[in-house]
């Protein structure tokens, strides 16, 4: 086999069938499946045991819950592919995706590829694009920026595993070593520390990959043990950063990597007083969240129970993909429908579109002074 997919399922059932079928679907057909059932507990198994009778590249493995890592472990464990590639079980691939990865590999001879993807929101399908330009780097040129553009916060090269295609040899190496007690970031544990072992990476302007969000996937959960899995992350990456010598080049980028990481998953970890990254607010203040996606629905769980903060609107300009989730997110210009307001706080973490989004406000008449994001003594400090 030349390349082995492997996909990590847990209570998917929903999604499972449109995943399964767009790889099958593919131009490419050179390869493997391994569809690894993470324990769960819906139609899944069965799902997927069907697929095994019908389809004789297909492999199903059964295995107790263990999360992600422990998925991406057993598949890898089994796999025979030169190269290794990944879907997660909601998301779904376009026909020629592996095909074109493939020849980029055959065409450049690196160990790892790496494509671009959808962001895929309702009916809305954003593409999202490494800070990279296309071509072919050593890893030396990669790691001045690997985790963090400069642009607060922009990754420098995307840590999704989805996204990527990596010789066999490299994940042996690195996502085998990884401790399965990783929840979060389990992609970052094992993208960086491969791009320190691979001798050169491709970066493709390639796009075929379309990740989905649900307003149930485990990026937009909180749970007690987040903190504890923050901490295995970055303990997990400093210690290979070090052993490899590169800890000099990698510590400001991680201190930028920690501090969004932290914000995304645990907002008052920076509170003395409420949204410190946004300048601090006063909580007697009436504000309107601006973006629902992963930050958005975050903010907006953490802000509600603020007892004397009243949040008057939250909008998105995808609202109605979000309204047909339940979530009550109407248009942008319902705001001007308020008849007082004290903040917008833009959701968002990307600069470029958190400009933009400044810039159409206040082409709406909304005062500047009212409309906030991350604040520059949030976006300089170290740590």
């Amino acid at each position: 086999m030349t390349i082995s997919e492997i996909v990590p399922v847990y209570n998917a059932e929903k999604y499972l069938r449109k995943c399964v079928d767009s790889i099958l679907g593919q131009t490419y057909k050179e390869m493997e499946i391994i569809l690894v059932d993470d324990g769960s507990t819906d139609k899944s198994p069965q799902i997927l045991d069907q697929y095994g009778v019908e389809d004789d590249r297909v492999r199903v493995i059964h295995k107790t819950n263990g999360g992600a890592a422990s998925a991406r472990n057993a598949g890898l464990r089994v796999a025979r592919g030169e190269y290794i590639g990944f879907v997660d079980s909601d998301d779904w691939i376009e026909p020629f995706y592996i095909e074109k990865m493939m020849q980029a590999c055959t065409n450049t001879g690196v160990d790892i590829v790496v494509s671009n993807h959808f962001h895929d929101i309702g009916e809305e399908c954003k593409k999202v694009s490494s800070a990279f330009k296309p071509g072919v780097y050593t890893k030396e040129q990669i790691l001045p920026r690997l985790l963090y553009s400069g642009n607060f916060f922009e990754y420098g090269l995307q840590p999704h595993m989805v996204t990527k295609l990596f010789r066999r040899e490299i994940l042996l190496k690195t996502q085998l070593c990884v401790d399965e007690r990783i929840l979060i970031g389990e992609d970052a544990a094992v993208v960086y520390p491969s791009v320190l072992e691979a001798e050169n990476i491709y970066i493709s302007d390639l796009c075929g990959y379309h990740y989905v969000q649900h307003s149930n996937s485990m990026t937009k959960s909180e749970t007690q043990s987040e903190k504890q899995w923050n901490q295995l992350l970055f303990s997990h990456l400093e210690k290979i950063f070090r052993a490899k010598g590169v800890w000099d080049v990698m510590a400001p980028q991680m201190e930028q990597y920690k501090k969004y990481l932290i914000f995304m998953r645990n907002m008052s970890e920076f509170d003395t007083k409420v949204l410190l990254p946004y300048g601090g607010i006063p909580t007697s203040s009436k504000i309107i969240i601006y973006g629902a996606g992963v930050l958005g629905q975050k903010m907006y769980r953490y802000l509600s129970e603020i007892e004397d903060l009243d949040i008057a609107l939250w909008v998105d300009r995808n609202y109605e993909a979000y309204q047909n989730k339940g979530m009550k997110v109407g248009k942008p210009e319902d705001i001007l429908s308020l008849q007082s307001y004290d903040y917008i706080l833009i959701a968002n973490t990307v600069q470029q579109t958190a400009d933009t989004i400044k810039h159409n406000l206040t082409e709406m008449g909304i005062e500047k002074n009212k409309i906030l994001w991350f604040s520059e003594e949030f976006m300089g400090q170290n740590g």
